[in-house]
């Protein structure tokens, strides 16, 4: 009866790590969010986001591509300013806006702390390369560590022996190189137009000339977090039904 005791200690405690492991990538691989100044009928807007300007690939809306004619892009290798002109603002309706801002071939950085045998999920695009695996800026040898390609990523599990070297909760630094895409809202509020009826723009867009086939992170935290609380609340119950039933069993 221990056994069988301990052994359903072992699984509920195994489902809640991997969960939470999962809950954790998930969130790493939300695309980030940034807005636009308001328009409000004169001049043009920009929008400053985190990335090199030189890897920027370009904005979309719901019906496609922004044709680069539209807008005007500057910046260094750490802030990309994504400038919006004025012949194509006025062809937009008042309303609200949603744009996708892509990025290509940008290196990532994923810090997780490893367990023995257990493989961390590093969330990235198909087209993802990894580059390597460093502890405290010291690349680690990659005989001591395994990665495998997934389609959502990478799995990395770091080798027992070799952990067992390391202090304990010694953060690991994966480093990757992948194609990352951002949500950038606008405003446009100008004076005496109709609002639009619509919430995403309708003008000024191209599908043409530019390769459209990026890849972009998938985010699976909206979908998956009242799963995740169902499943560890599930656990959390199972784990104390077992403790409930070996002390009811020892009285007996």
């Amino acid at each position: 009866m221990k056994a069988v005791f301990k052994k359903t200690l072992v699984t509920a405690f195994a489902a809640v790590t991997a969960i939470s492991l999962f809950s954790v990538s998930a969130s790493a691989a939300t695309p980030k969010m940034y807005n636009f100044t308001d328009y409000t009928g004169s001049e043009t807007v920009s929008v400053d986001l985190n990335g090199d300007y030189t890897k920027f690939a370009g904005l979309k809306d719901k019906n496609g591509e922004i044709d680069s004619k539209n807008y005007t892009v500057s910046g260094d290798e750490n802030k990309t300013t994504v400038t919006l002109k004025e012949d194509y603002l006025n062809g937009l309706e008042n309303g609200e806006y949603t744009f996708n801002g892509y990025f290509e071939n940008v290196l990532n950085t994923y810090e997780f702390t490893a367990f023995a045998n257990v493989g961390v999920s590093i969330p990235a695009g198909e087209s993802s390369e990894f580059v390597n695996l460093t502890v405290d800026e010291t690349e680690v040898d990659n005989a001591n560590y395994e990665v495998e390609k997934t389609s959502g990523g990478f799995v990395i599990t770091v080798d027992s022996e070799y952990l067992q070297t390391l202090p304990e909760n010694t953060s690991f630094f994966a480093h990757y190189y992948s194609d990352s895409m951002c949500y950038i809202e606008l405003q446009v509020a100008k004076q005496g137009a109709k609002p639009s009826t619509g919430s995403e723009a309708t003008n000024n867009t191209s599908t043409t000339g530019k390769d459209t086939s990026l890849v972009s992170p998938k985010t699976g935290v909206n979908n998956y977090v009242p799963k995740i609380i169902f499943v560890m609340i599930l656990s959390a119950g199972v784990f104390a039904s077992g403790i409930l039933n070996g002390k009811h069993k020892n009285k007996l």
